[in-house]
């Protein structure tokens, strides 16, 4: 074989190749049911999410259906809540490590049931946030009508009581896809690689 031929031969057998390596980087096996019972995601009923019109912690109005079309995580929560406190530093790395890596296919959404915005600042302006909720959209339901909605939807009847945290994950058609049921460390892989999942089908 000439020097000449053999050189494009060379050059395709390394794309090739380098197309191969970017396949195995990108494929991803999927989370187990057994993963998933472990962490404790459970399946909702697969209905509408619920609207959400609220207003946020920057003074703008939040709706989800200007999410349509991304995986958004709901999350439910409050300053009073020990658990709740407990659970958001790892919730909000997640927020932001999925929002840098898929930009505008992920969106994660802390709704607050305060029953105003002053212990919500006040916590935010605390360490280890200082101000800076970057990672969620930090909402306000004071009268609690939309987490009543969600929680209500998700199971296909309302519970005897609501408790805090729960976080609802829903789909890229905006249906409720899976909930989970009190505070998690979201830093764990199986919750990143979910995500990861359902916003690459």
């Amino acid at each position: 074989m000439s020097t000449r031929s053999a050189r494009p031969a060379a050059a395709l057998a390394a794309l090739v190749a380098l197309v191969g390596l970017a396949a195995c980087k990108e494929s991803r096996p999927a989370v187990s049911q057994a993963e998933l019972d472990r962490f404790g995601i459970e399946r909702a009923t697969s209905v509408p999410a619920p609207p959400i019109e609220l207003i946020s912690l920057d003074g703008t109005r939040f709706s989800l259906e200007s999410a349509k079309g991304q995986v958004v995580f709901v999350n439910f929560w409050a300053t009073w809540c020990p658990p709740c406190r407990t659970e958001m530093p790892s919730m909000l790395a997640l927020g932001r490590e999925l929002e840098a890596k898929y930009p505008g296919k992920f969106r994660m959404v802390a709704v607050s049931v305060d029953e105003a915005w002053d212990p919500v600042r006040e916590f935010i302006s605390a360490p280890p946030y200082m101000g800076s909720t970057a990672g969620a959209t930090v909402v306000l339901d004071a009268d609690q009508s939309v987490t009543m909605r969600y929680y209500c939807a998700a199971r296909g009847g309302c519970p005897d009581s609501y408790k805090f945290p729960e976080s609802y994950i829903v789909g890229k058609d905006g249906k409720l896809v899976s909930m989970v049921i009190g505070p998690r460390e979201w830093s764990v892989p199986v919750a990143r690689a979910y995500l990861e999942q359902l916003i690459g089908s």
